[in-house]
């Protein structure tokens, strides 16, 4: 969901660094680039090891959702291009289409609410044990939508979330926001896009002659 269906990481680095300021800490563009695809519960481990023990996690995640609210209210959460085009494009192939945010419940819907009928299958960090980049909620997903994990395509934005896709056994294809895959990771994809809009023209090309 988010960096690749909604613009919202941008959004999120901006809340951050002002929350930071608030705490008198400072978020670096490149640490905030650290926490992305992570779970919450991640997260905060990762804030308590860059502040310290006494870092007071809890108010500083508090600040954040003031600054969000504030923003949200103001601006709303934009979708990322080409994100309805292709959620129509695969729905109008006959593919069901699943969701696996490590974002919860609360999040998606303020985000994604509108377009969440698209969905057959919606799964959360608040539904599996261990957020990506274990492979749980990318099992759930295949799971809900009872099909073979293998038979699955996954889109992602991060490298985390990449990893937990392919720890479920899944062809990934990524689509960078503020972060590029490493190598690695690149060469291990199926593809890497520039945006939604060219993995659609892509999947366009190849599906246009021949059953999906």
């Amino acid at each position: 969901m988010d960096g690749l269906l909604v613009d919202s990481e941008r959004l999120e680095r901006r809340v951050w660094q002002a929350a930071a300021a608030d705490h008198g800490v400072e978020m670096s563009d490149e640490r905030f680039a650290t926490f992305i695809g992570n779970p919450i519960d991640v997260c905060e481990q990762m804030l308590a090891g860059y502040y310290g023990a006494g870092f007071d996690v809890d108010a500083y995640r508090e600040t954040c959702h003031r600054h969000m609210r504030v923003i949200v209210d103001a601006e709303g959460v934009p979708m990322r291009p080409g994100a309805l085009e292709w959620m129509e494009f695969v729905i109008g192939l006959g593919i069901p289409l699943g969701l696996a945010t490590s974002s919860g419940p609360a999040l998606v819907h303020e985000r994604l609410g509108g377009q969440l009928h698209r969905f057959a299958a919606v799964v959360t960090r608040a539904d599996v044990a261990r957020g990506k980049p274990s492979p749980d909620i990318y099992l759930e997903a295949a799971s809900r939508l009872r099909a073979d994990p293998a038979d699955c395509l996954a889109l992602e934005d991060s490298p985390t979330g990449a990893r937990a896709a392919m720890a479920a056994a899944m062809p990934v294809i990524i689509v960078p926001d503020m972060v590029t895959p490493p190598p690695e990771i690149a060469r291990a994809t199926v593809g890497v896009y520039a945006s939604l809009v060219t993995v659609r023209d892509a999947a366009a090309q190849l599906w246009g002659t021949r059953e999906p």
